[in-house]
């Protein structure tokens, strides 16, 4: 996919420019999405800021999610935190969880030791459903779509920790404003898995190999990467519940129709 940009050390970036959008296209080199910028390498933020000219770096991530892993910039860039988890929730799961720092920590043991936990499965079976029905995580994708509007067509990039699941609903939610039909949406939410395909292949291999059960290997996969059924489910109850979409955006996040409009105005051909 063209759409698919290839850095050194920042995960899963692509933009939106190119994918069919109301009868037209999202323009080219506007919208962009990944993982963190933490290990982002001074070339790649060069990129960036001069190739692409992203200036403004939307970080949904929580709090204690920036401080492990803050975000690198260069001069005459900058970032706005607009976390989409409520506090209360995201430290439910994470005391739950019992996460500890990530200092001095294997990171695949990590991600092994939560998929092991018994309450994993919080996770992986809640996160979309928490998207849907949130008022705090509507109200804070309504204040992205502000963020985003108020640069005036400028290239924005927005993420998460890995780039595929919060930033992926926001991709959702953006694509639908502009116009683009579920399967669009579906086919960039996707992308991530093959960004995670070599990475994922080695994790799993080694949880076989360590005697993880099919369901923890199947949080695994959650943690690591996407199927298209995790965003397929909470669109089908989008659709039941709301019509579509771009109703959920207008009337579950209480986006004005007009801000849609100038979001066309600003980001298609």
């Amino acid at each position: 996919m063209a759409n698919v940009l290839k850095f050194e050390t920042i995960d899963n970036a692509r933009q939106l420019g190119g994918i069919p959008a109301g009868g037209t296209y999202v323009k080219h080199n506007l919208l962009f999405r990944s993982g963190n910028l933490s290990k982002a390498s001074e070339h790649d933020l060069l990129r960036l800021r001069d190739d692409f000219d992203v200036r403004l770096v939307i970080d949904l991530r929580s709090d204690f999610e920036n401080k492990q892993k803050p975000d690198k910039f260069l001069e005459g860039m900058s970032m706005v935190s607009i976390p989409v988890i409520d506090k209360i929730v995201h430290g439910d799961v994470f005391n739950k969880l019992q996460i500890p720092s990530l200092t001095g920590m294997n990171f695949m043991e990590f991600l092994f030791g939560i998929a092991r936990h018994p309450v994993a499965s919080l996770l992986k079976d809640k996160l979309y459903n928490y998207f849907v029905d949130s008022d705090y995580a509507n109200r804070q994708y309504a204040k992205v779509f502000e963020t985003i509007l108020a640069q005036k067509g400028a290239p924005v990039l927005w993420h998460c920790t890995s780039g595929k699941d919060r930033a992926g609903f926001c991709s959702a939610l953006m694509l639908a404003a502009l116009g683009a039909d579920d399967n669009a949406i579906l086919e960039d939410y996707t992308e991530s898995e093959k960004s995670y395909r070599k990475q994922l292949e080695v994790m799993v291999e080694k949880g076989c190999e360590s005697g993880m059960t099919e369901e923890q290997l199947e949080i695994l996969h959650f943690l690591v990467s996407v199927k298209r059924e995790y965003l397929e489910i909470p669109l089908k109850r989008i659709n039941a519940e709301c019509g579509s979409l771009l109703n959920f955006i207008t009337q579950r996040m209480h986006v004005p129709m007009a801000t849609v409009d100038a979001l066309r105005e600003c980001y298609l051909e």
